[in-house]
C-alpha cells in the first residue's frame, strides 16, 4: 500500500500479467475483465471530467445527455432508452437530483408518475458533458488504435448476440449434461433425498 497526498491509503496495482489471477482463469471470466475495463474507463473519464469542471457523476452522463436530447421523461422511459435496470437508473437520478442537475415533477396526465427534467444548471452541465464526450470518444479511438484492436464493433456484435440470448443457447448446446443433471436434481423431491 502507498499513501496519497491527503494521507489516504491507496492500493498499488501490479501491471505484470503473471500477477493477475483473473487473467490466469481465462475466457470464462470475460465478464470480470469487461467490468474491470469498464470501471477503469469510467474512472479515467470521470477524473478528466472533474478536471474540466463537470460535476455530474460519470456513470450518470448518459442519463444527463438523454434528458438533454429528449426532455422530460419518466424513470421507465429512461431505463428503456439506456437499456439499464430500473434500480440503477433510480440511483443515477438520485445523484443528479442531489447535485441540482435534475428536478422531479408530477406528470400532469398521471399524478402517480414522476417526470424528470434538467434544471438550468443541468442543461449547462449537459452541454459541457457533450463537449467532453467528444474528447473522450477521440481518446478511446486513439487508445483502441494503439492497441491495434477493432474491438468497439466486435463488442456491439457481442452485445447484440447476448441480447438475442445466444450465450444461453450455446451454454445449453455446449453442456447438455450439466443442464440435464441440474434439471434432474430439481425434479428430485426433498423427501426422496432423505
Amino acid at each position: 500500500m502507498s499513501t496519497g497526498a491527503e494521507g489516504a491509503s491507496l492500493h498499488t496495482v501490479s501491471n505484470r500479467s503473471e500477477d493477475d489471477f483473473i487473467r490466469t482463469l481465462g475466457l470464462p471470466f470475460l465478464a470480470h475483465l469487461l467490468r474491470r475495463i469498464s470501471d477503469k474507463l469510467v474512472t479515467d473519464a470521470g477524473e478528466y471530467e472533474s478536471e474540466i469542471g463537470i460535476r455530474a457523476p460519470p456513470r450518470a452522463a448518459s442519463t444527463l445527455l438523454l434528458l438533454r436530447e429528449r426532455g422530460k421523461l419518466g424513470v421507465t422511459e429512461i431505463a428503456d432508452a439506456l437499456r439499464q435496470s430500473h434500480p440503477l437508473v433510480i440511483s443515477w437520478l438520485a445523484q443528479l437530483e442531489q447535485a441540482g442537475l435534475v428536478r422531479r415533477s408530477s406528470d400532469p396526465k398521471d399524478a402517480r408518475r414522476a417526470l424528470l427534467a434538467l434544471t438550468p444548471a443541468g442543461s449547462l452541465e449537459a452541454v459541457r458533458m457533450a463537449e467532453a464526450s467528444e474528447r473522450i470518444g477521440a481518446a478511446y479511438a486513439r487508445l483502441l488504435e494503439e492497441c491495434d484492436a477493432p474491438i468497439h464493433g466486435a463488442l456491439w456484435q457481442l452485445h447484440d448476440a447476448l441480447m438475442r440470448g445466444r450465450l444461453a443457447e450455446l451454454l445449453r448446446v455446449e453442456a447438455p449434461d450439466c443442464v440435464s443433471r441440474r434439471q434432474r436434481r430439481r425434479r428430485i423431491s426433498p423427501e426422496a433425498v432423505r
